[in-house]
């Protein structure tokens, strides 16, 4: 491989993969400071591993796989929540934007909802929480995800679906961006109002038969490449 190739092949993966691969981080391990040096270990070794890479495996897959292992590695010390720890984080006094920000209103708030989604992931433990992210984010095929982490499709299709079953349960009475008509009494719910931001949701899912508030979340919250800043 050249050095012209090599470049190329680079740029190319870090603008298709790289959003991705960051998002995945971010949602997997809550500071953000972990999953920005995840995101960039796999970059590291997506780089190193590149010259040697023979196609064995599809380049998604290997990606992926890489990302896995560099994942795993950050987020063990992260806490698992139970819903109720959740539940009673979310009931707690509603925020006020902070008057010192930097930030214009509108993209605190989303911040704010973005480390929201963050928490709420973490009532699963880590690998059902990156095989829910693979499959409903990255909409990998379950087969794909079982040869990314090393299990039988069957059982990854039934970890998905259970994690897919505890977050819609919870998000279904807890947030107003996954269920607008429902009772969330969380303490963002006045200023995700304010800004209209249930209403940005909604308008995608009228283009979309199931909800996937993870998903929808990539083109409404802010997003980062982790990739392309190296």
């Amino acid at each position: 491989m050249d050095s012209n190739t090599s470049v190329l092949d680079t740029n190319t993966i870090a603008e298709k993969y790289g959003s991705l691969v960051s998002s995945i981080c971010r949602r997997m391990i809550q500071n953000a400071e972990d999953a920005k040096d995840a995101a960039q270990e796999a970059w590291a070794e997506i780089i190193k591993g590149l010259p040697s890479y023979k196609g064995e495996a599809k380049l998604s897959t290997w990606i992926y796989t890489v990302t896995y292992h560099s994942v795993m590695h950050f987020c063990q010390k992260d806490k698992i929540y139970s819903t109720k720890f959740l539940r009673d984080y979310f009931h707690g006094d509603s925020l006020e934007v902070p008057c010192d920000i930097d930030y214009d209103k509108s993209l605190w708030i989303k911040e704010m909802c973005d480390k929201c989604l963050t928490g709420i992931l973490h009532c699963l433990d880590p690998e059902s929480r990156l095989a829910y992210l693979f499959r409903d984010v990255a909409q990998l095929s379950y087969e794909e995800i079982a040869v990314i982490m090393e299990q039988d499709p069957a059982a990854t299709r039934k970890t998905v679906s259970r994690s897919r079953k505890k977050l819609r349960n919870f998000l279904n009475n807890e947030c107003v961006l996954f269920n607008p008509s429902g009772s969330c009494k969380c303490r963002m719910k006045n200023l995700v109002e304010d800004i209209m931001l249930p209403q940005e949701y909604q308008k995608l899912r009228r283009f979309v038969s199931r909800v996937n508030l993870y998903k929808e979340s990539q083109s409404i919250l802010p997003q980062k490449n982790y990739w392309i800043s190296i």
